[in-house]
């Protein structure tokens, strides 16, 4: 026998309202009067329709998860992160991807329809490339947003960073003063990608700091992906006999550089230093292990959805929008030279 939320208010001897109260936890209701309508929704094995349940509170209990793939190491630990977090407090997460087979203008013009819509109570977005267009209409949405690895502050949206200047420089300090290396090429991600912009200003930063000019020649723009790091690798070729050690923005584009090194007789660590920004979960692994940036993106994918659920509950108390920054940190490994 399926139960209405009236007939158990007519079996319990109470108000609809008293039901609703007792099933959502909202408002006073005697002890004696809950375990009443518990026990009748045990009996019948109850189930309250979500779709009403979501109705009644004007929510979706869905929040979006939007990135720009789901196969890089980044990906999976911002996704553990979330769902963790939401899974407790009753949410869904509704996962989608930018680069999906469609055009990045489609999928972002879907997922920005969705939030305007309310489809979901607030979105996690992280989308690298995003234009300043597709800032501005999420910013009239006026819904609740968190964006990774960009800053969009001034929009009115939150963000979760890390800090990649820190890292870069922790980076570059380590192959200058504990290797002496000098000559060190550099292989950008994306140039419209804050995270390659902000870890190249760390690496300038650094060479700087060491007195140390930085090589136009020995900067090489790819796309944080292992096979457009193996592009670009026969304009880096011309210049191994004359570098120390290899800077990629990120594990994958490292991981690249290794597999094209080991092509041509070169073992990185001994011959040419390779290191990487991520610590992707498989970068232990690999021979060499590989000297990198840790950033935390459980973290990321936690505190993000945290702070979705603090602006869907409460829109008011935190309105001004604010800029996570979370550490770096060096791990080293042998493809930079050293010994672990």
């Amino acid at each position: 026998m399926k139960l209405t939320i009236s007939q158990i208010a007519k079996l319990a001897g109470v108000s609809k309202s008293t039901v609703s109260r007792a099933l959502n936890g909202s408002g006073y209701v005697s002890e004696k009067t809950k375990r009443k309508i518990l026990e009748i929704i045990r009996k019948y094995d109850f189930v309250p329709d979500s779709k009403a349940v979501s109705l009644s509170k004007r929510r979706t209990f869905t929040v979006g998860l939007i990135l720009p793939a789901t196969s890089g190491p980044f990906y999976g630990e911002v996704i553990r992160g979330v769902e963790e977090v939401l899974a407790v407090k009753g949410y869904f997460t509704l996962l989608a991807i930018v680069d999906s087979g469609q055009s990045i203008e489609q999928a972002r013009a879907r997922y920005v329809s969705m939030i305007r819509e309310r489809r979901m109570d607030g979105a996690i977005i992280f989308d690298p490339t995003i234009d300043s267009k597709t800032v501005e209409r999420l910013a009239r949405c006026k819904a609740p947003i968190v964006f990774l690895s960009k800053n969009l502050q001034k929009f009115g949206i939150d963000s979760i960073k890390v800090d990649n200047i820190s890292g870069s420089v922790s980076m570059v300090k380590h192959l200058v003063e504990k290797h002496g290396y000098r000559r060190i090429a550099f292989v950008k991600g994306p140039e419209v990608s804050d995270d390659s912009i902000e870890r190249f200003e760390g690496f300038l930063e650094a060479m700087h700091e060491h007195g140390l000019e930085c090589d136009e020649s020995l900067v090489f723009c790819s796309d944080f992906t292992l096979e457009g790091a193996r592009k670009i690798f026969p304009q880096l070729k011309k210049h191994l006999n004359k570098i120390d050690a290899v800077f990629c923005a990120n594990d994958e584009m490292a991981l690249g550089i290794i597999d094209e090194m080991k092509k041509l007789g070169l073992y990185p660590g001994k011959d040419i230093a390779v290191v990487g920004f991520d610590d992707a979960f498989w970068a232990r692994y690999i021979d060499p292990p590989l000297t990198t940036v840790h950033q935390p993106m459980y973290e990321v994918g936690k505190i993000a959805a945290q702070r979705i659920l603090e602006r869907i509950s409460n829109p008011t108390l935190f309105k001004d929008p604010i800029t996570i920054i979370l550490q770096t940190k060096l791990i080293v490994r042998r493809s930079c030279g050293c010994s672990q």
